[in-house]
């Protein structure tokens, strides 16, 4: 019940401030700006959003092949939807769909030791998107530093964003890469102090396995880790270029590099402390309108400067939601088809 009234009240904030922004900028003008943006822009968008979750699912399918899982690439690319999906709708931008992920893959395999690899493979994924999504977002610290584009309170946002994003990399890097077992020892030490010992044991030999089988990815398969960290460089640099796709058909104007790098970074930040409503609704939004404020265009033609309308920003972000929520919606159904969601049935009436 209190699960259920966070959501609802997260929801309601979400709408509320959604509805604000529009209120205050003015939905047809905002509409303007979804419509200047055309069709061939609005489908290279589309494209990019598929592209990049190709790539997260192949750099996923190669980890998987790799610890001599046998699975198809397309219950891959259905299990990473499935997990994105659940994860869009969650208060966090980069966690939340990893157990329906590993459940759509396990379920095609036999015994319990599949499913810690299944765990451990997974976890290799997220680590290296990670460190692809810290390769950007340190690009975007480079620019704001050597341009000094950022005011003062902005850039101590940024550094501060980037040292707690930076140390929780790097502190699941050394774990793993390390075989230190950090995860495990946590365990084991509750263990000892609590009363549910047999439970944490069970956990704490399971999670030992997990731990055991990400270092594996780093001494054993590195070809593969190698590869799929490129893949995941590649769906992120798709990500990158959102906005300068946006902006090129609706304004006819770019992104300089530094500036495209600083919006991208702080985008970064943004969704990994502040996504606190189901698909950022109205976050996103307003975050867009704060970190495009920051950055300007230049014009396609006499590359004179411009600054980005508020309008625009939110215009950016709808239809970033115009893509996604279909994607959502192919997940959630795929789950309900293959019963890891169970729709409610209407009681019977006499």
């Amino acid at each position: 019940m209190r699960r259920r009234s966070l959501v609802i009240a997260s929801i309601l904030v979400g709408l509320g401030l959604l509805g604000g922004i529009l209120y205050y900028i003015g939905p047809e003008r905002v509409w303007e700006q979804i419509a200047r943006l055309g069709i061939w822009g609005y489908l290279s968008l589309v494209a990019i959003a598929f592209l990049t979750m190709i790539c997260w699912a192949s750099s996923w399918w190669v980890i998987l092949r790799a610890y001599g899982i046998r699975v198809g690439w397309w219950t891959t690319w259905w299990a990473r939807l499935s997990g994105f999906a659940i994860t869009y709708l969650t208060p966090s931008m980069y966690f939340g769909g990893e157990p329906a992920s590993v459940f759509l893959i396990v379920r095609g395999q036999a015994g319990e030791q599949r499913a810690t690899r299944v765990v451990a493979t997974l976890l290799v994924s997220k680590l290296l998107e990670g460190l692809s999504l810290l390769a950007f977002v340190y690009l975007g610290f480079y620019y704001a530093a050597a341009t000094r584009l950022l005011p003062l309170d902005e850039m101590g946002v940024m550094i501060v964003g980037n040292l707690i994003f930076a140390l929780f990399v790097a502190l699941a890097a050394i774990n793993f890469m390390g075989r230190r077992f950090w995860c495990a020892r946590f365990l084991g030490f509750w263990k000892r102090h609590l009363p549910w010992k047999h439970a944490l044991e069970v956990a704490e030999i399971k999670v030992r396995e997990v731990e055991e089988d990400v270092h594996h990815a780093f001494r054993e398969h590195h070809r593969a880790t190698w590869a799929a960290f490129l893949l995941n460089l590649i769906a992120t640099f798709l990500l990158y270029l959102r906005p300068q796709v946006f902006f090129l058909f609706a304004l006819r104007a770019f992104m300089p590099i530094s500036h495209l790098s600083i919006a991208y970074a702080l985008f970064v930040l943004l969704g990994a402390f502040f996504w606190v409503t189901p698909g950022g609704m109205g976050i996103l939004e307003g975050g867009m309108v704060g970190i495009f404020s920051l950055v300007s265009l230049l014009r396609l033609g006499d590359h004179s400067w411009l600054a980005i309308p508020q309008e625009s920003a939110v215009a950016f972000a709808l239809t970033l939601k115009s893509i996604e929520f279909p994607m959502v919606g192919l997940g959630l159904f795929y789950l309900i088809r293959v019963g890891f969601l169970k729709v409610p049935k209407p009681p019977l009436r006499r």
